[in-house]
């Protein structure tokens, strides 16, 4: 499992390019989440907060926007800022954390079906399907070809012979001739199980 890197306030206002106060403000709204280190410290997992931050921001902006445009055609002005912030709803912080956890586990499953792909190519039991898909036309296109020329092969080795054994064995030898080369070709261009290739 993938080791957690945590950065401070400043470190991922930097990662994001943008002030410390942002970063503040983000934390305050609950929009990304925030874990303490063993001193008690604020830390932001960087791969979860950046998936919360567009999530939540455009979440946020979304919400804002009916509410703006509501306040603005009642006309008496009596009405809270779209800007005024609200309680927090009961159970926010179990959320916040919640939905971390969430994140946190499927950072970590895509790490490990990533590692699971890495190991499998390095031992040679996954294949490229392009590949595959490619070299299975290119060998079946071949025995087509090879199957449709024997009788022209054939032919001119059967002049003089008229024996239908002697005839048989000529054809039968053709057509011999054609499954040894698609068998070959495709033995090239077919990946190999790792214990053959050993």
């Amino acid at each position: 499992m993938a080791k957690v890197q945590l950065m401070g306030l400043r470190e991922y206002a930097r990662h994001r390019g943008c002030a410390v106060s942002a970063v503040a403000k983000a934390i305050s709204e609950e929009r990304i989440s925030v874990i303490l280190d063993e001193k008690g410290r604020k830390c932001i997992d960087p791969d979860v907060a950046d998936i919360q931050w567009a999530k939540n921001t455009r979440a946020r902006a979304d919400s804002v926007r009916p509410a703006a445009s509501s306040a603005a055609g009642e006309g008496d002005g009596g009405g809270a800022s779209p800007e005024t912030p609200t309680a927090p709803e009961i159970g926010a912080d179990a959320a916040s954390k919640a939905a971390y956890t969430d994140y946190r586990a499927q950072t970590e499953q895509e790490t490990l079906r990533q590692k699971r792909r890495e190991n499998m190519a390095a031992e040679g039991k996954l294949a490229d399907v392009v590949q595959l898909r490619r070299a299975v036309f290119d060998g079946f296109r071949l025995l087509r070809d090879r199957a449709m020329a024997v009788p022209q092969r054939a032919a001119p080795r059967c002049i003089g012979l008229s024996d239908a054994r002697d005839i048989e064995r000529v054809i039968d030898e053709e057509q011999r001739r054609a499954f040894a080369d698609w068998e070959q070709t495709m033995h090239e261009k077919l990946p190999q199980p790792q214990e053959d290739q050993q």
